[in-house]
């Protein structure tokens, strides 16, 4: 934070306006209603809150508001006063006054008067917000303060004068007040206002209790601060339990008081010209249709697109709009120059409208305020259409006649009519047009073991337009290309795009990003019958909504800003397959104020799927959260899917199959396609190397990972390799690519057991042995280090040294599944204790989650017993639950050989060999042999 500017905006009072212009500050001396703090300022030492003293004083003289501030600030320390900016103070010239009272620095008690000395301030126009199309006139007058050392105190008065003819006699102010944990050691509001004003006020916050008093003829409210801590709400609370403490002032007697005092600034009568330039405009739309919703959408599109927006805050400018016909003549406008353009073109259309105060931040929170303008921010036109209310908003772009009827997400609208309008609630109406619609083809015939190829679309409406309109205009390949996969990518399950292009059709309202690439789905077979979850919006609908707290108990819940989103899910799947369905394939229903519709159909080898989701923007009160919770959870247990046949291949058969019928040319040509799209991205080779290590083409995605590592080494790309040169068992080549991994990350757990494993592959028992043992000593847990330890014994003619080292574990951490996996794959391979191996084996089991690592183990022992149908059980139930598991494979291939059953042994064998070309030599070590 800056330190100078902390409080020098705190009179927080929003609306002012003409009377005597000041075009420098006034140096005089507080008003008589101003009550100065001469108490001594209090300092608690070195760890004191810097801000000494935050006083405010506020007279509301109904057009006339004044605001006192008198503040102090302690430099304590070296970063405190490298962080002090000027003082600065605003204020708008042809209406308000700048009245600077006092500017000292004390220095070991002893104040020194700047002003007294000469000090003035420098006057400056800077227009801040001009980038943002915003020019107010403002004047900032900043005070350089020469000499200000650490531990100096800086304090400085002044008092904002501002005046306002537009509000009818009326006035207004909102005050926040700071609460704890603030950086003030002492801070007061004081507000008064004539007695015969009638002004009410209303506080929003915890331990708000101000003294009321009577004095010299005013009423007088006191409220010290810091105010206590306020209660921690939840984020998605509706605004008005979420806002800042505070107090608000007004004598409008009600919102309508408010609406029909500033409803004659919307006046339209008299505001074009006949035979002009702006009436020829509005005659050429009549021309062209009777239709008056065609009309609305002309004027509005005339708005939007020809006058491009500029706030101009001079002249009364932040209240009264700016005519209609300077307005066309100028082609710019703010807020309020446009609504009264479109408010006159309509009227001249024959259409029935009127302006409309929103507010783009107070939301929810305007129906527990008291009625003041500056509770707005923003106007906008509500036409009504053959009984529809239409809200129409000049400043945005991209409006369609099919979204006319849209509801902006304001909550809340004051109508400003001469008879004057409470205020109201905006209707909840579906809109017609999805804001975001995104449709993704998935083109999977390859296979279901196989990623898919993509194309997608994501397209969106109406404002939302801007960015993608600019960034086709503006944006080089390399940012197009970031862009689009980091706001596509979740779409794809971070699948590789390759190419990419923005398509912008004006005359419809849309922008959509168009890309292709190959992506992920990923299918699950931990059953018999593979599927794929249809997850989509519906699927993903959860409702997640924390109201655990006590004290959250009764909160409603905000839902968000209206939304509708669609998603069109579609899916080619292999050929010559019965697929099914099942879950819900149509959907509709509303939970938690969400509307969730899906229509998904399957025909042939095409799944279609089309989904909604329409936020309604609604308010969910906290005693409907169970009812929507379980809601949810249904629509969860109804999962839609697509499930393959009885008898489907398994993933490596499904490998071996388009292997052989070489049909992976289109994937392997989509991922060249992303490389040469960049090819300088290592993600590029990283992606294929995957895909080529997932088809156990280990060659090729070897070469991969050469190319990865050329551009971009990383710990993780030296250990895959690593594995691929083990797996094709050159094992000191993959040593040496885990030292480099281990020069990246030497505390990489995963690299050290891989160099463990390799020493002891390559015949290094002792230096194998030492590392485990190294690692063993410093870990908190030591099973995968004596897991590998014995495995080196077992590698070393040493297994019965392997199998205690493993028995001694297990005395520490009986019943462990993995350790008596281990042990009883070290007695089976070794062909050691086979009868005790058993019982380990079968308690393995019995205690493992997943037990097919156990199971092929267990059928290692019942093979080396010679119990061979009890071993093809065991082999048949393993692959049962883990289709084509290597070891499974090649143990069942050589018990069927053994059986006479020479298909189905050239079969299992050709799918162990496929995944693991040095499986025939691992197994030789074993003493096993087809």
């Amino acid at each position: 934070m800056r330190y100078g500017a902390y409080f020098l905006a705190a009179p927080a009072v929003v609306f002012a306006m003409p009377a005597v212009a000041a075009e420098a500050p006034i140096y005089a001396a507080p008003a008589a209603w101003v009550t100065v703090n001469k108490a001594p300022l209090t300092d608690d030492g070195a760890d004191a809150r810097p801000w000494l003293l935050a006083d405010r004083q506020v007279l509301i003289e109904g057009d006339k508001r004044s605001t006192f501030t008198d503040t102090a600030f302690r430099i304590r320390s070296a970063e405190m006063l490298r962080n002090w900016s000027d003082m600065s103070f605003e204020w708008q010239p042809d209406r308000d006054d700048l009245i600077v009272h006092g500017i000292q620095i004390i220095r070991d008690g002893k104040p020194i008067d700047l002003l007294a000395q000469g000090l003035k301030l420098n006057v400056l126009q800077r227009e801040k917000d001009f980038e943002q199309r915003a020019i107010d006139g403002r004047l900032t007058a900043t005070a350089p303060i020469e000499d200000l050392r650490v531990g100096d105190t800086v304090r400085f008065s002044t008092t904002l004068v501002e005046r306002t003819a537009v509000m009818k006699g009326n006035g207004e102010a909102l005050i926040d007040l700071p609460a704890e944990p603030a950086p003030i050691a002492a801070g007061s509001v004081r507000v008064l206002w004539p007695k015969d004003l009638p002004v009410k006020w209303k506080a929003f916050g915890k331990g708000i209790a101000p003294v009321e008093s009577d004095r010299n003829g005013y009423r007088i409210l006191t409220q010290s601060h810091p105010l206590v801590k306020q209660e921690e709400m939840p984020e998605d609370a509706p605004l008005r339990f979420r806002r800042p403490p505070g107090l608000e002032f007004s004598t409008f007697a009600s919102w309508a008081d408010l609406s029909r005092t500033i409803a004659p600034l919307y006046a339209t009568a008299g505001t074009i010209k006949d035979g002009g330039p702006l009436a020829a405009e509005i005659d050429r739309i009549a021309a062209r249709t009777s239709d008056p919703r065609a009309r609305a959408d002309a004027a509005l599109r005339v708005v939007q697109n020809e006058v491009r927006y500029l706030y101009r805050g001079m002249e009364n400018g932040n209240y009264v709009p700016q005519a209609p016909e300077t307005t066309w003549s100028l082609r710019y406008g703010d807020c309020k120059a446009k609504t009264l353009l479109l408010l006159a073109m309509l009227d001249r259309l024959g259409i029935a409208a009127r302006p409309a105060l929103v507010s783009s931040v107070f939301g929810d929170l305007l129906q527990d305020r008291l009625p003041t303008l500056g509770a707005f921010d923003h106007v906008i036109v509500e036409a009504t259409i053959d009984g529809t209310d239409y809200w129409l908003d000049g400043t945005t772009a991209g409006t369609h006649i099919e979204d006319l009827a849209d509801v902006p997400p304001f909550g809340f609208a004051l109508p400003l009519t001469a008879e004057g309008h409470d205020i109201a609630a905006l209707p909840v109406r579906r809109p017609e047009r999805p804001q975001i619609a995104v449709a993704i083809d998935y083109d999977q015939s390859a296979g279901t073991a196989f990623p898919p190829l993509f194309d997608l679309s994501f397209t969106v409406r109406g404002a939302m337009m801007a960015p993608l309109v600019t960034l086709k205009a503006q944006a080089k390949p390399d940012q197009l290309r970031d862009f689009t996969q980091g706001a596509l990518g979740n779409f794809t399950n971070n699948g590789a795009i390759y190419s990419r292009s923005i398509e912008v059709d004006e005359a419809k309202g849309l922008a959509t990003i168009h890309a292709k690439g190959i992506g992920n789905l990923w299918w699950n077979r931990d059953e018999e019958r593979p599927y794929l979850a249809i997850e989509g919006m519906v699927g993903d609908f959860n409702v997640d909504i924390d109201r655990s707290r006590p004290a959250w108990r009764d909160i409603p819940v905000a839902t968000g800003n209206p939304m509708l989103m669609e998603y069109r899910f579609s899916l080619t799947l292999p050929q010559g397959a019965a697929f099914t369905t099942e879950g819900d394939a149509q959907t509709d229903r509303e939970i938690a104020g969400f509307v969730l519709r899906r229509d998904a159909q399957l025909g042939g080898n095409r799944l279609t799927d089309v989904e909604s989701v329409w936020t309604k923007g609604v308010e969910l009160p906290a005693s409907a959260l169970p009812a929507a919770r379980a809601e949810a959870a249904a629509l969860k247990k109804s999962e839609f899917r697509v499930r393959a046949p009885a008898g489907y291949p398994s993933r490596v058969e499904e490998i071996a199959r388009a292997r052989k019928e070489k049909r992976l040319a289109p994937l392997l040509a989509a991922y060249q396609k992303a490389i040469d799209d960049d090819p300088d991205e290592a993600n590029n080779y990283l992606n294929r190397a995957a895909f080529n290590r997932g088809i156990f083409d280990y060659k090729a995605a070897i070469a991969d990972y050469d190319a990865a590592i050329a551009r971009a080494p990383t710990a993780d790309s030296y250990q895959q390799r690593a594995g691929l040169k083990a797996a094709l068992g050159d094992d000191a080549a993959a040593l040496a690519d885990v030292e480099e991994a281990l020069k990246l990350d030497p505390g990489s757990e995963d690299a050290l057991a891989q160099k463990v494993g390799l020493l002891a592959e390559l015949g290094r028992t002792g230096e194998a042995l030492a590392m485990a043992d190294e690692q063993m000593a410093g870990a908190k847990d030591k099973r995968g280090w004596i897991s590998l330890k014995a495995d080196a014994l077992g590698k070393a003619g040493r297994a019965s040294e392997g199998a205690a080292l493993l028995a001694e574990a297990l005395t520490e951490r009986p019943g462990d599944p993995g350790l008596l996996n281990e042990l009883c794959w070290l007695r089976g391979t070794r062909e050691i204790q086979l009868d005790i191996a058993l019982k380990d084996c079968t308690r393995a089991i019995e205690l493992s989650d997943n037990a097919a690592a156990v199971l092929d183990s267990r059928a290692m022992v019942y093979f080396r017993l010679g119990r061979l149908d009890e071993a093809r059980a065991d082999l048949d139930a393993a692959l049962k639950l883990s289709p084509g598991l290597p070891a499974s494979l090649y143990m069942r291939g050589i018990i069927r050989g053994r059986a006479d059953d020479k298909v189905g042994a050239l079969a299992d064998l050709a799918l162990a060999r496929i995944q693991s070309g040095e499986i025939d030599k691992t197994y030789a070590k074993y003493g096993i042999k087809p």
